[in-house]
């Protein structure tokens, strides 16, 4: 496992993306990508919210951030529920603010390399490569910006934190949610 999520590290650091060096994404963060991508994206990198009432002209993994943003403003603007898109089912406002916050290109193609890189940037908000971060409010956060995942405390434990909300409910155990965050720093 350390071994593949170093390549993933080697492969980001040696790509069009900004630099990851200095650690910034350091711990083991596969298995929690992986636990929250499958429930989130269930269909993989190409991924579009069923609440879409049209799909893009081609494959998300081929478009551009930019065309990604565009397809999502066309969607919302026909009423969508959810613009979510990708294995990480990132909606447009986080997309958008992730590529002004961060910096990132939106001449960068969608693809598994670049949706795992956005992703981590939400993690790391969260604390997820902080050693000394407490779990359960970790957790919260990181249920916060993923629905499939269960709060950890507080009184929606156990609940999606969009819970209500017509769209979304957690999929995932909280005590297999509890013990993928408190694996990340075991190699």
């Amino acid at each position: 496992m350390f071994r593949s999520t170093c390549f993933t590290f080697a492969l980001l650091a040696c790509s069009t993306l900004p630099s990851v060096a200095g650690g910034r994404f350091a711990a083991n963060d596969t298995d929690f990508l992986n636990l929250m991508g499958n429930h989130e994206g269930y269909r993989g990198y190409g991924t579009v919210s069923d609440y879409a009432p049209v799909l893009p002209d081609r494959e998300v993994e081929r478009m551009t951030i930019g065309e990604i943003l565009a397809y999502q403003e066309r969607i919302r603007a026909m009423g969508t529920r959810s613009s979510a898109v990708g294995r990480y089912q990132f909606i447009h406002e986080t997309l958008s603010d992730l590529v002004e916050e961060e910096e990132v290109s939106p001449n960068l193609v969608f693809d598994e390399e670049v949706q795992t890189y956005l992703a981590r940037f939400l993690m790391e908000d969260c604390g997820f490569y902080d050693t000394e971060a407490e779990i359960a409010a970790l957790g919260n956060c990181l249920a916060g910006r993923w629905a499939a995942l269960p709060m950890l405390s507080g009184p929606q434990k156990g609940l999606s934190a969009h819970e209500g909300d017509g769209l979304n409910h957690a999929s995932i155990a909280p005590e297999t949610f509890l013990a993928v965050l408190e694996s990340r720093f075991t190699w």
